[in-house]
């Protein structure tokens, strides 16, 4: 018995030891510990791979690394068509916010997991972003934490799980692994690689009073965007023909350990069917002054250089039908189909010049939907012949760059499009947001603001009646699975018969 207490000891002493001495060299940053605990920022299949199979290979092959860029879209830096970019160009402007992989692999810019997986705040994106705008790629992701490694690598939990991994089983590894390197926080995708949404939809993740404003601000986006296999859920995307070409991955409001079984009266459970969840608890939206960023109302490129008028204050979204979003379209305002709902939009104008060749632009410049021909605001600045900041049709239509004596866009028409931004996010309750969820009245009889009845095919308000009924009456309530309806109080009905016969 003795004995086998010497050799128990034995085991525990070399066990401690072996995991101060791991701690240690974890500590002070040993090259292999780097690979293991990211801060070296290079995949490894030993290392790596071991506890994550097949990983990195469903990573390379996720819609994050696989970036499907439109050809064209009104808000794409310089206004210009994708493919008119050389490889390097786009690199640089688009590589900012790609996580590495892909594209960017042929430039030394591997997948990093730390751009989504860091748990501690060590990652400086925009110092990544900084080398990979002057070029600099093969420097990129060392740049965004090569002020901070060694202050990670002799971080608490950083130095815990390097002595944990010689000590316990993986369980216990991994609660402090989680603690380091775990799913994405609403942080990192709202503050950095998404925070260009804010100009269309005026998303308030990049507030730090967004808990004020959205009543999901508690959770993390893939709680709501389904992610499979590093595949991150989005919107239902279409094509022009009307294909569905990416079905909504994300979360219906009625899922389970969401808003399961919630009920707001049968005849607000009827309007499910064609009005979303949204289109009620979206009822305003925030203005630049809220989410710390431009927020777009209209924007022009029309003398070659954009300029922006922007929402300064909160304003109220448009409510629209919507199939899902156009890969291969402008967001212009759609029509009514069998599986259309309403939902709330940020409605934005745009303007700029288009060469003129597509038979639809041309018969409807300002509003077909169709994506045309723009012509690069940098050739726009070349046609201002007078130099006076305003380029006319005529100016637009004489530019010959190659001075070959032939006009190069010699049927240049401006586009003034107004187009529709869905929005998701800043949903209010009763006690969050910018105002409370829309009732009856908002939309219904003469008291409704919320909605252009005309403006989505009625002719008139389809409630409306005769005479006119008091909408401002009528409340909605809320009843949860489980609960019982709310009583109403009410006259027994034979007491009520016998009054009426005795006349009391």
């Amino acid at each position: 018995m003795a004995r086998m207490n010497i050799i128990l000891i034995g085991i525990l002493v070399v066990m401690f030891t072996s995991a101060a001495v791991y701690a240690y060299v974890g500590y002070s940053g040993n090259s292999d510990l780097s690979a293991h605990y990211m801060t070296e920022q290079k995949w490894s299949d030993s290392t790596c791979g071991g506890c994550h199979i097949g990983v990195y290979s469903d990573v390379e092959l996720s819609s994050h690394v696989e970036q499907d860029l439109k050809k064209w879209a009104p808000f794409m830096e310089f206004g210009v068509d994708i493919d008119s970019l050389d490889d390097e160009t786009r690199v640089i402007t688009y590589g900012q916010v790609h996580p590495g992989g892909g594209y960017m692999a042929d430039h030394g810019v591997s997948v990093d997991c730390m751009i989504c997986h860091d748990q501690v705040s060590g990652y400086d994106f925009q110092a990544r972003s900084e080398k990979i705008a002057t070029g600099n790629f093969a420097d990129a992701n060392e740049a965004a934490i090569e002020e901070q490694r060694e202050k990670l690598q002799q971080h608490p939990i950083y130095v815990a799980s390097y002595a944990l991994d010689v000590l316990t089983p993986l369980p216990v590894v991994m609660e402090v692994h989680d603690h380091i390197f775990g799913s994405p926080k609403r942080e990192m995708c709202g503050t950095s690689c998404h925070v260009n949404d804010i100009a269309t939809t005026a998303v308030t993740w990049a507030s730090a009073d967004e808990a004020a404003y959205d009543v999901h601000a508690s959770l993390k986006c893939q709680d709501c965007h389904t992610t499979t296999d590093h595949n991150i859920g989005g919107t239902t995307v279409l094509s022009s023909e009307g294909h569905v070409m990416t079905q909504s991955g994300v979360k219906d409001c009625a899922s389970s350990g969401c808003h399961e079984g919630i009920s707001h009266g049968p005849m607000v459970d009827a309007h499910l069917t064609s009005v979303s969840c949204e289109a009620c608890h979206i009822p305003a939206l925030p203005g630049s002054d809220i989410t710390g960023y431009p927020v777009v109302e209209e924007f022009s490129w029309d003398s070659g250089v954009r300029e922006d008028i922007i929402h300064e204050t909160e304003f109220k979204p448009t409510i629209a039908w919507s199939r899902g979003t156009y890969q291969d379209m402008l967001p212009t305002v759609q029509e009514r189909k069998d599986d259309s709902v309403l939902k709330p939009f940020n409605v934005i104008t745009g303007t700029w010049w288009d060469k003129g060749l597509d038979p639809q632009v041309v018969a409807d410049p300002d509003n077909s939907s169709a994506i045309g021909d723009p012509i690069p605001p940098a050739y726009v600045l070349k046609a201002d012949a007078d130099g006076d900041g305003v380029v006319t049709r005529e100016e637009m239509r004489a530019l010959d760059l190659n001075m070959d004596g032939t006009s190069d866009y010699p049927n240049a028409v401006l586009r003034n499009v107004t187009m529709y931004y869905q929005v998701s996010h800043n949903v209010a309750s009763t006690s969050t947001g910018l105002g409370e969820p829309l009732e009856c009245a908002d939309c219904h009889g003469s008291t409704a603001t919320a909605i252009d009845w005309v403006a989505l095919g009625y002719g008139k308000d389809p409630a409306e009646t005769d005479p006119p009924t008091d909408f401002t009456t009528m409340r909605t309530d809320v009843t949860r699975k489980g609960e019982r309806p709310t009583e109403v109080e009410r006259e027994p009905a034979f007491r009520g018969i016998l009054s009426n016969i005795l006349g009391r």
